[in-house]
């Protein structure tokens, strides 16, 4: 049962948990029908030695090592984590991107061949559940499930266990209030020079320039959101985008200052009408993909 996520960290990629254990195995050697519900050390008795293959560190336990032992032979084993877990995230779809979160318990020394794990019932949940209020204000948790997963680090290697899986979708509103409409704003705000007059060149030129200055300045904000990566991301694309059309928005006020000083002006004038709609239709579109794309 996930207690609580705490935190999803992309650029670790990774992502903290609190969560707790139940297993439950029958062992005839230690059945006594006449006797009582006992306890003992978890290390006395044999148990499938649980460990927590993607912890990040040291993955602290709330509880003892101790199990229930019921006359019929059946133990019972709580455990509670709390810690990092590694996940790799695919974040092609950053900031409208859905993830699988997995928390992943082998049987240390055993293969899937020798141990089997199954699903349990207990109170209607079956192997497992994720509470409905979670420490994440920018992700929420559309499903989850219990599993019987082999652990596969090499093809060599097929170690018995089983998974608790949840998916998480990202919020995209705090992005489209902190990151989409200040983009948006400086890139409507480059086009502010097509409305200069042509004699103004140094006005013209200096909206342009400061535009590009204030996109890149934004960008090296953006990239502390994320790992290194190889690949561009939605977000990025979309940024890439606008920067490319600041900086035509630059080219074009240079051009058109340029056509006015060589006594060209009708043709200077008819490129800052053009640029006055086909800027703003490209952004348009630009939004659009991001958006639905």
């Amino acid at each position: 049962f996930v207690i609580d996520v705490d935190d999803i960290d992309d650029a670790n990629q990774s992502f903290t948990s609190n969560f707790y254990l139940r297993l439950r195995w029958k062992d005839k050697r230690l059945a006594n029908l006449g006797g009582s519900t006992r306890q003992g050390r978890l290390e006395e008795i044999w148990n499938p030695r649980i460990l927590v293959a993607n912890q990040q560190g040291r993955l602290p336990k709330s509880l003892p090592d101790v199990v229930q032992v019921y006359p019929d032979g059946t133990v019972i084993y709580y455990q509670r984590y709390t810690g990092n877990l590694s996940q790799p995230l695919d974040l092609y779809q950053f900031p409208k991107d859905t993830h699988s979160f997995t928390i992943q318990f082998i049987a240390a020394g055993y293969t899937d061949d020798e141990l089997e794990f199954s699903p349990d019932v207990v109170r209607n949940i079956h192997g497992g559940s994720i509470s409905d209020e979670l420490s994440l204000p920018d992700w929420k948790v559309v499903s989850h499930e219990a599993l019987v997963l082999t652990y596969t680090p090499i093809v060599e290697v097929h170690s018995a266990g089983f998974a608790f899986r949840f998916k998480a979708e990202r919020y995209i509103t705090y992005y489209i209030w902190q990151v989409i409409l200040p983009l948006a704003v400086v890139v409507v705000m480059s086009w502010a020079a097509f409305w200069v007059g042509r004699e103004n060149v140094g006005v013209r030129i200096g909206v342009a320039t400061s535009s590009i200055l204030t996109l890149i300045a934004h960008r090296f904000v953006l990239a502390s959101l994320l790992p290194r990566l190889p690949y561009m991301t939605r977000l990025d694309y979309f940024t890439v985008g606008s920067t490319l059309l600041v900086f035509m928005a630059l080219i074009t006020v240079i051009v058109t200052s340029y056509l006015a000083g060589k006594e060209h002006e009708s043709l200077a004038q008819k490129v800052d009408v053009s640029a006055r709609v086909t800027f703003p239709a490209i952004f348009l579109f630009l939004l659009v993909w991001f958006f639905y794309g």
